[in-house]
């Protein structure tokens, strides 16, 4: 009979096609991830995976068996999640996906109240890129993102707005600009700004606030992390914007740049509790919305 723990091994390994990778995920040695496969396709009757010495496919067979495998996990997951949610709300474990350019500075704020209220509860905290915490939400491996950009047309989400963050200017010390204490948008006119990949929700108000300003994005830099961006803006490479929970953490302590916010409506980027229309958990993802918004520091703005 097909178990569970097989459907785990083949779901893993068909994410991520790497045998130790998988079995460090589903926390079985690599051998034993092995063996569940090999029992699961003599079971099946069929061949799921393709080996090789240096790599891993899965066959179309596999494909198909390994998406279904995701949506039995997960509706079994959700079976288990109305047996406890019978006791009280946010104990067990809950998959939380979050940008990695927001949940260091955002979570501190949030997560000591959490556990005093809700001491049973256990937090498993994955950051990644938005594409891949969406599709990881879909896929039944995180059960709530917190996140910037969420596709409009998507109708398997619901999605509730918490904050919206203001993102603030970082200047080398010898900018044109840096000793100006109230920078209005028009000042920006001609200037080259170093923006963030794709995924964080940042580029799309910088670039929108560069059309209006008359600035351009930097042809030739891009960064990866704020860190980065901030080390470029102190090396003298050029201006960028920052989230305001990062510089209140970070960036306000950093002699080497200055940061100013601009007048009268700063870019700013809108972060969302994200969650499956599916979830029969969706009473106590509010309740953790409104814990978020009841513990949010004075830097970011309510929605």
């Amino acid at each position: 009979m097909t178990t569970l723990r097989q459907l785990q091994c083949l779901a893993a390994l068909a994410e991520v096609l790497h045998f130790r990778r998988a079995a460090e995920r589903v926390g079985l040695s690599q051998p034993a991830l092995s063996a569940q496969i090999a029992q699961l396709e003599e079971q099946l009757g069929v061949l799921l995976v393709e080996r090789t010495r240096r790599s891993v496919l899965m066959t179309p067979v596999g494909r198909e068996v390994a998406a279904r495998a995701r949506t039995i996990l997960r509706d079994v997951g959700d079976l288990e999640d109305v047996a406890r949610l019978a006791g009280k709300p946010l104990a067990g474990t809950l998959r939380v996906g979050v940008l990695r350019t927001l949940g260091p500075y955002l979570l501190p704020h949030i997560l000591p109240v959490l556990k005093e209220r809700h001491p049973a509860l256990k937090l498993y905290l994955r950051e990644d890129p938005a594409p891949r915490l969406l599709a990881e939400l879909r896929q039944g491996e995180l059960d709530i993102l917190l996140i910037a950009a969420v596709p409009p047309d998507d109708q398997h989400l619901t999605v509730v707005p918490l904050f919206r963050e203001p993102l603030w200017l970082a200047l080398p010390l010898d900018h044109r600009l840096a000793g100006t204490t109230d920078l209005e948008t028009r000042e920006l006119a001609g200037e080259r700004l170093i923006l963030l990949e794709v995924g964080d929700g940042m580029r799309e108000p910088a670039l929108a606030l560069c059309t209006r300003a008359g600035a351009t994005e930097h042809p030739d830099y891009r960064a990866t992390s704020l860190d980065s961006l901030r080390q470029m803006v102190a090396t003298g490479l050029g201006a960028t914007f920052l989230p305001a929970l990062y510089v209140e953490a970070e960036a306000l302590a950093d002699d080497q740049i200055c940061v100013r916010r601009l007048q009268p409506d700063p870019p700013a980027r809108q972060i969302h509790l994200a969650w499956r229309r599916t979830t029969s958990r969706a009473d106590e993802f509010r309740l953790l919305a409104r814990l978020i918004l009841e513990n949010l520091p004075d830097s970011v703005e309510r929605l």
